[in-house]
């Protein structure tokens, strides 16, 4: 159990394995079962470079790397580049509803035909999800800062984000979209307006994730400017020094 939050989360550390993103490189990571997590208590988590897919918490401990760099835009200073503009004017005709998040066989569809084309295209591993995993990894523990981001193109769900939303932050969890969509740079598009609806709601930062320079699938994110990057990963009771990128 963690110091700070007895009974409420428990830390556990993962085992050693090949890194997915960096060849040659090995990853570990620790991960936290929150029990109970209130926007504050997961302010200060997201500040140290925590994620959150569920109840499970996760952030990297890798022993002999050190790229796994955890990023936040400034949504306030955010400022578009011609592409990212770009973007945002070929997908003017999209609604987005926020909402808390849900399941359908619309959503479950959506994810497979997603995982399915990036299996073909870039060889992710292929399992077609179910509801009960899809509840599992996005929705259990219910907490009161998560929302859903859904996409629609006439009516047709064509891209879904899970986001969470605290008092005063952030955190952009997953995206998945229509493969149909794929030229219309949805991704982007996507980051956008959860960053417009940020500066809407006076939030401060949108969290990100890992930015990893040498990867081409996780070194997007420092498109978005102006960004932080945290300097190091630090315990609960120690401050986090985050600096411009």
């Amino acid at each position: 159990m963690t110091n700070d939050a007895p009974f409420s989360e428990l830390e556990i550390e993962g085992t050693a394995s090949a890194c997915s993103y960096l060849p040659g490189q090995t990853a570990k990571m620790i991960y936290r079962i929150a029990y109970d997590l209130s926007e504050s208590r997961y302010e200060q988590l997201l500040s140290r470079g925590w994620r959150r897919f569920g109840r499970t918490l996760f952030r990297p401990v890798c022993s002999a790397c050190h790229e796994c760099r955890s990023l936040r835009v400034c949504i306030a200073e955010f400022a578009p580049n011609k592409n990212q503009r770009r973007c945002m004017t070929r997908n003017a005709g999209i609604e987005l509803t926020v909402q808390k998040p849900t399941i359908s066989d619309e959503h479950i569809l959506l994810y497979n035909r997603y995982h399915l084309d990036m299996h073909h295209r870039r060889q992710w591993p292929h399992r077609e999800i179910t509801e009960e995993q899809y509840e599992e990894s996005f929705m259990e523990g219910h907490f009161s800062f998560s929302r859903e981001f859904q996409y629609r193109d006439n009516g047709r769900l064509v891209g879904l984000g899970l986001v969470d939303v605290t008092a005063s932050a952030m955190s952009s969890i997953y995206f998945f979209h229509d493969p149909d969509y794929r030229e219309a740079g949805l991704g982007t598009f996507s980051i956008q307006k959860e960053i417009e609806f940020g500066r809407a709601q006076g939030r401060s930062s949108l969290y990100m994730g890992y930015y990893i320079r040498d990867c081409a699938s996780m070194n997007y994110k420092n498109r978005f400017q102006p960004n932080q990057l945290l300097q190091r990963y630090v315990a609960d009771e120690e401050q986090p020094e985050w600096e411009l990128s």
